[in-house]
């Protein structure tokens, strides 16, 4: 999942392996969420050493939801009421509105020092859109056990520690969401994270 920034700078990724296991509250967690944060955190350290704060935003379809946590779970129920359909008139109903929706919106991100911008760009649509950052955002407000019922106020903040023992890493993980609802369906989202990284003791 590397080069999340650095291929907008058409540089090389950062070496060496990413994240592959995070432990939050002692439990370990191996899915995308877990390798995604780290990965960025770890980006931004490695080409912008001053940055202070970390924007990512993107307009989502609807609301968020605790089943946002388990995508596998959406695509596995999606693939079965697919199977009851007329395949062939579902992907000319998806086709259409494809043509008059395009595909899922970019996410957009900045680098900020203090109140100086660093960095104005958009992340690779091949690593995230829109819709996969939907399921991105959930993961920290559930390690922050904020209650999926406040998911959707239009300020949230949270932190909690996360830590790459193979790597020695710890990640005092802070952040803030704002949900912004622009029209039926639509919010704006975005989320700022501190990108702060420390070494384990004895690592």
């Amino acid at each position: 999942m590397g080069g999340l920034i650095s291929r907008n700078r058409q540089e090389s990724p950062p070496e060496g392996p990413g994240c592959q296991v995070l432990f939050i509250n002692g439990l370990p967690y191996r899915h995308t969420a877990a390798k995604f944060w780290p990965t960025l955190i770890d980006e931004v350290n490695e080409g912008f050493r001053t940055c202070t704060l970390v924007e990512l935003a993107a307009a989502c379809s609807g609301p968020l939801k605790r089943h946002h946590l388990y995508p596998e779970l959406v695509f596995q129920r999606d693939l079965e009421d697919l199977l009851n359909k007329n395949i062939e008139e579902e992907l000319q109903n998806t086709l259409a509105a494809l043509d008059v929706t395009g595909p899922p919106p970019a996410v957009r991100i900045r680098l900020l020092e203090d109140e100086s911008e660093i960095l104005s760009d958009i992340l690779p649509l091949d690593c995230v859109d829109a819709e996969i950052f939907t399921y991105l955002i959930a993961w920290p407000l559930e390690w922050c056990e904020i209650p999926p019922a406040k998911w959707n106020n239009e300020f949230l903040s949270g932190e909690f520690l996360a830590e790459d023992r193979k790597r020695g890493c710890v990640y005092p993980f802070s952040f803030s969401l704002v949900n912004r609802h622009l029209s039926e369906g639509l919010f704006e989202r975005v989320l700022s994270v501190t990108p702060a990284i420390d070494t384990m003791p004895n690592a």
